[in-house]
């Protein structure tokens, strides 16, 4: 991990920003080159790139690509997360809601679940905070999968 601690490093000095994978510029344009660059000069092992060189091509690997389609981006900076993958979740982490912690609309995903849990119907959870029942089956699936993990 030490070499993928230079990569952030030489990313944080070259876009003057603290959190250089909070940023978008890494992951598109110009700002490729300086990933590669900086993998290369801390000799990070393929396995954890970002970015790779394919038919001469800089193109982001498929960690760093499911990374930055999960980002809600406000210009370069990333303000919100989808932990799944499926572009319908409604599910976020946006530390302007929650203090980041997994929610729909703003409705912690861990009250859905107690909620649930408590024996009430997806419908009556839903119309009590607003909700259509897809967006708490969505908080469900979530809390589901984490308490499995």
């Amino acid at each position: 991990m030490t070499e993928l601690r230079d990569v952030i490093d030489a990313l944080r000095r070259e876009l003057g920003v603290p959190y250089p994978l909070a940023d978008r510029r890494p992951f598109v344009g110009v700002g490729r080159r300086l990933v590669v660059e900086a993998e290369e000069e801390a000799g990070l092992s393929p396995e954890f790139s970002l970015v790779a060189v394919s038919r001469e091509q800089l193109v982001l690997t498929s960690p760093s690509q499911s990374f930055v389609d999960r980002v809600t981006w406000d210009d370069d900076l990333a303000v919100a997360w989808r932990p799944h993958d499926d572009h319908d979740s409604r599910v976020v982490m946006d530390p302007t809601r929650r203090f980041g912690r997994p929610s729909v609309y703003g409705i912690s995903t861990e009250v859905i679940w107690e909620h649930e849990d408590a024996g009430e119907g997806v419908e009556d959870i839903a119309a009590a905070f607003d909700l259509d029942t897809p967006d708490v089956r969505w908080a469900l699936a979530y809390e589901n999968a984490s308490r499995a993990a």
